[in-house]
């Protein structure tokens, strides 16, 4: 859904699972202030408070409070998960080559936000916030377009964008 703003920039409000294709070449060209849908907070508060359950119970549960790799069952202590965390994100800063194009990183900033407000993945809401404010401020990280690791595909494009979110990138 589109709405005008005071401001002369149209918001486009994100809502989980119905973001088009329409909308997707809409963020590539800039100019929009993206907005959650308030209806993802439910989801993304369940997926918290599980997560904050665990860590509370002191439960060892692989990405949240253990190694990785060969060190995937080795607990890490309580006090030393954000260094974990940390450590993570600047160990996937491996990216080469040139700099995805801006609508690039603004469609990443926007889909990374939508998923994560899916509610599947226990972030805490502010993650989505933060990444939504990047894109509307237009600041947007620098995302190497090559050397990604993993699974996934995604590690060291992402582990750029968070960069920028704990104060590296």
């Amino acid at each position: 859904m589109t709405t005008a703003t005071p401001h002369g920039r149209d918001t486009l409000v994100l809502r989980p699972g119905h973001v088009s294709l329409s909308d997707l070449r809409r963020i590539q060209g800039g100019g929009l202030r993206l907005q959650l849908d308030p209806a993802a907070q439910v989801g993304m508060q369940a997926a918290l408070a599980t997560v904050q359950s665990i860590v509370d119970e002191d439960q060892v549960v692989y990405g949240i409070n253990t190694g990785f790799g060969k060190l995937a069952s080795t607990k890490i202590a309580h006090d030393h998960l954000a260094e974990l965390q940390r450590n993570l994100v600047l160990s996937h800063s491996v990216g080469t080559g040139e700099a995805l194009p801006d609508g690039v990183v603004r469609m990443v900033l926007a889909t990374k936000a939508v998923s994560l407000a899916r509610g599947h993945s226990g972030v805490r809401p502010a993650l989505v916030d933060a990444l939504l404010a990047l894109a509307n401020a237009d600041v947007l990280p620098v995302i190497p377009a090559k050397g990604s690791v993993g699974a996934s595909g995604d590690l060291a494009p992402m582990a750029h964008l968070a960069c920028v979110l704990i104060g590296e990138g």
